[in-house]
C-alpha cells in the first residue's frame, strides 16, 4: 500500500492510499460471499451461488461497495499506522480517486496539540480572602431573616425593608409598529439591602432595591435603565428599558433572638459559639473555594494567551453540542426547553449558538487543553491510593446530597462505579495541576514542608506494583450487559 500525507490548515490529515488491485479483488469475492448468505438467489442455497452469478443477479455496483466497505475496515488502521497519524476522531472516505487500481483520499481529523509558553514567567500572588467576626456576624443575621416574623409597616421603606410590588417593563426604543413590552405587572418581592451588600447579580439590575428607599405604600413612579450589550438578563441586552412601578405593601422583618430554640432551628447548637464556629468554617470554606477557582482560572487564561493551539473542527462541534447538551439539562431541571427559553430570550437558535455557545465551547476546550499539557510536561499522575481516598469523597458527597440512590439507579451499577472512578480521577487530577500552577505562580505562598514534598524526585516503583489507575470507557458489549 502507497500512502502520501498532507496536513491541512485546519488541523486535519488529508491522506491518500493507493492499494494493490488484487487486493480488492479478493476483497470483491468476500463480499460477494456475504451477499450470497443473505440474498435469494434462484437455484443455490444460501451463500453457495458463484461469484458471477452473484454479479448478475445484484449488480457488480452493489459488490463493489460491498468490498470497498470490507477493505477500508481492514486498511483504515494501517493508514494511521503507516502515517504516523493520532486521530482525534474517526476520518472520512472523502472520495474515491480510481478504482483500478483502488485509490482512496481520506480526511482525518487529528488529535489536539498545544504549545505551552513562557510557563515559567507565570506569577500571581496566593491570598484568599480573610473571614472577619463582621462577616459572621452578617451571615448569622441573615440566618435570623429567614426565620423572621414578616411586620406590617406604614411608613416609607428603610434598609432592611422588604418591598411587595408589581413591575412593568417596557423597550424605550422598540420599532414603531411593534410592541414594546418585555413583561407586564409582574409581582415582585425585594429585601433593601446595605450598599456595601448590594450584588451585581440583582434583579433587575444592581441598585434597584436602594432605590426604593423612601417609597411608601401605594406610590407609583417609572424610571428608565439603560443595559450593556452583554447583558444576560431577560433579553434586556443593549436596551434602554422603562420600569413602571406600583408599591404594594412596606414590611419589616422581625429578627428573632439567638436563644435556644434558633439554636436549635439551625443545626441543633448548643451554644451561640458553637454556632459562630461552624459559620467561620463554612465561610472559610466557600470563600477559599470562590477564590481558588477564580485564582486558578486566570493563571490557564493567562497561559491560554501565549499557548499556540491546534485542533480540528470536529472537536469544536464536539465541546458546542456538550455545551449546548448541558445548557437543555439545567433547562429540563427548571422545567423549561430550549424552544420556549428562546423565545423567552427573543432569540433564535443560531443566534444563540454564535453568540452564546460558542463562545463558552471554545472557552472550555482551549482551557481543558492547557490543563492537559501542564498533565503531560510535568508528568502528573494519579496514584492508586490518591484514587481510592477521593472514591471515598465522592460517595460521601453524594450520600450527604441525598443523590446516590438517584444516581445509581440511572446509570446502573457498572456504569455508576465507573462514573465515581472517572469523577474522582478527575478531583485528584485537578488539585494536582492546581499544585503545579501554584508552585510556580506563588511558591511562597506554599508551606516549606508541602514545597520540599512536591520537589521530591519520583521513584520509580517495581513493575509488579499495582500501577496507575486510568478510568476507561466500557465497551458496547459490556454496556449492552449491564443494561
Amino acid at each position: 500500500m502507497k500512502t502520501t500525507k498532507i496536513i491541512t490548515d485546519d488541523h486535519q490529515a488529508r491522506v491518500t492510499a493507493e492499494i494493490e488491485q488484487d487486493l480488492l479483488d479478493q476483497f470483491k469475492r468476500k463480499a460477494a460471499r456475504k451477499i450470497a448468505q443473505k440474498t435469494r438467489i434462484p437455484g443455490f442455497r444460501p451463500g453457495k451461488a458463484p461469484y458471477n452469478m452473484v454479479l448478475n443477479h445484484v449488480g457488480e455496483a452493489a459488490v463493489l461497495e460491498d468490498a470497498i466497505d470490507l477493505l477500508l475496515n481492514g486498511i483504515y488502521p494501517k493508514v494511521l499506522e503507516q502515517e504516523s497519524i493520532d486521530p482525534y476522531g474517526p476520518g472520512n472516505l472523502e472520495k474515491i480517486t480510481s478504482q483500478e487500481p483502488p485509490v482512496f483520499e481520506f480526511l482525518i481529523p487529528l488529535a489536539p496539540e498545544t504549545e505551552l509558553n513562557d510557563v515559567e514567567m507565570l506569577k500571581k500572588h496566593y491570598e484568599p480572602v480573610v473571614v472577619t467576626d463582621t462577616d459572621v456576624d452578617e451571615f448569622i443575621k441573615n440566618l435570623r431573616q429567614n426565620y423572621a416574623e414578616i411586620v406590617p409597616f406604614e411608613g416609607a421603606a428603610e434598609e432592611g425593608h422588604l418591598v411587595y410590588m408589581t413591575i412593568t417593563a417596557h423597550d424605550v426604543n422598540a420599532p414603531e409598529g411593534t410592541d414594546s413590552m418585555l413583561f407586564n405587572a409582574t409581582p415582585q418581592q425585594t429585601l433593601i439591602p446595605a450598599e456595601s451588600e448590594e450584588k451585581e447579580s440583582e434583579w433587575p439590575f444592581k441598585g434597584f432595591a436602594r432605590s426604593l428607599i423612601g417609597k411608601k405604600e401605594g406610590e407609583q413612579f417609572l424610571f428608565n435603565h439603560t443595559y450593556a450589550e452583554d447583558e444576560k438578563r431577560g433579553g434586556f441586552s443593549d436596551k434602554t428599558v422603562r420600569f413602571d412601578v406600583n408599591i404594594q405593601s412596606v414590611k419589616f422583618l422581625e429578627l428573632p433572638p439567638i436563644d435556644e430554640d434558633f439554636l436549635e432551628k439551625v443545626g441543633g447548637f448548643q451554644t451561640e459559639d458553637e454556632l459562630r464556629q461552624q459559620v467561620l468554617r463554612k465561610l472559610e470554606f466557600d470563600r477559599k473555594s470562590a477564590y481558588d477557582e477564580t485564582y486558578y482560572l486566570d493563571l490557564i487564561d493567562t497561559l491560554r494567551e501565549s499557548a499556540v493551539f491546534k485542533y480540528p473542527p470536529q472537536m469544536v462541534k464536539d465541546e458546542e453540542e456538550s455545551v449546548l447538551h448541558r445548557i437543555e439539562h439545567d433547562l429540563s431541571d427548571r422545567g423549561l426547553d430550549l424552544d420556549v427559553y428562546l423565545k423567552l430570550r427573543k432569540t433564535d437558535k443560531e443566534t444563540f449558538m454564535e453568540n452564546e455557545v460558542r463562545s463558552t465551547a471554545k472557552d472550555r476546550m482551549e482551557r481543558s487543553m492547557v490543563m492537559d499539557a501542564i498533565v503531560k510536561k510535568y508528568e502528573l499522575q494519579v496514584k492508586p491510593d490518591e484514587l481510592q481516598a477521593e472514591v471515598a469523597g465522592v460517595i460521601n458527597s453524594l450520600l450527604m446530597s441525598g443523590e446516590y440512590e438517584k444516581a445509581q439507579k440511572e446509570l446502573g451499577k457498572k456504569r455508576f462505579a465507573e462514573a465515581i472512578s472517572s469523577e474522582a480521577a478527575n478531583n485528584v487530577l485537578e488539585n494536582k495541576i492546581r499544585k503545579q500552577l501554584l508552585l510556580l505562580a506563588s511558591p511562597e505562598s506554599i508551606p516549606a514542608e508541602e514545597q520540599a514534598a512536591e520537589e521530591e524526585p519520583v521513584i520509580e516503583e517495581p513493575a509488579n506494583e499495582e500501577p496507575v489507575i486510568e478510568a476507561t470507557e466500557a465497551s458496547d458489549d459490556e454496556e449492552k450487559a449491564e443494561d
